[in-house]
């Protein structure tokens, strides 16, 4: 009957969760890092709105522009002002290019996101966008890459991101706080009742912390790339449970 509250930003807050706990595996203060974002829909605006409670800085965000047919960054080295930009978007995620300017944004192509000198890159707008042909162009300063999309890494640049040890948050684990808030809402419905806004949340930060953790001691402990630890934990679970329920 309507859904559960905080669905709609749980998926973009999951996101900074994990960040949240790689920097801190890291030793890295929120405060002391940039990042660039790809895509201003749902995933993008809320995570923007979390790490910048944080303390962090995101100096430029993509989108895609309808008249334009094509997709340019709107930056500033400073940090973007998320309501300010927001106030210029229509319900698409689509950024106004004109009204942007006048607001003293720098327009860049698209593809310019991938490139810039900041700690964090989140892709979070469609898959296949980190590929063999541009992973050489991110910058020496970035520490942490956060899938917000799905599938936004092509596994040849995931070889290459490995091997230059950027911390790798992969989809499977940064992008679960939306279905695990799905997983709440049945919850509420089958004990027919109502948690709170910040209920919600909180449930949704213990989960996604400790599913960042249980990946990242994993891929510690065994020397693992974050991405295969995260398949590992998942193939190994709905293994369990086929065997726990006599399947197997």
């Amino acid at each position: 009957m309507g859904g559960s509250l905080g669905r709609t930003e749980a998926t973009g807050f999951g996101v900074v969760f994990t960040v949240r706990e790689a920097l801190k595996e890291l030793g890295i203060r929120a405060s002391d890092t940039r990042a660039s974002v790809q895509g201003f829909g749902n995933v993008a605006q809320y995570a923007i709105e979390l790490y910048e409670k944080l303390g962090g800085t995101v100096v430029c965000v993509s989108c895609w522009d309808q008249q334009a047919q094509t997709s340019y960054i709107y930056r500033k080295k400073d940090g973007i002002n998320l309501d300010e930009l927001q106030g210029i978007t229509d319900r698409f995620g689509g950024i106004d290019t004109a009204r942007a300017r006048d607001l003293g944004y720098e327009v860049l192509p698209g593809d310019a996101w991938i490139e810039q000198e900041v700690e964090i890159l989140i892709p979070a707008a469609l898959e296949n966008q980190i590929d063999a042909d541009n992973a050489d162009r991110i910058s020496s300063a970035v520490r942490i890459i956060a899938e917000g999309a799905n599938g936004p890494t092509t596994p040849e640049a995931d070889a290459s991101i490995k091997e230059r040890g950027i911390f790798m948050i992969p989809d499977l684990l940064a992008n679960a706080g939306g279905v695990t808030c799905s997983y709440f809402e049945q919850v509420q419905s089958n004990i027919n009742y109502f948690w709170t806004h910040d209920e919600v949340l909180s449930r949704l930060d213990v989960k996604m912390t400790a599913a960042f953790i249980s990946v990242s001691d994993l891929a510690r402990t065994q020397k693992l790339y974050m991405r295969e630890a995260a398949y590992r934990i998942a193939v190994a679970r709905v293994a369990q449970a086929c065997r726990d329920r006599g399947w197997v």
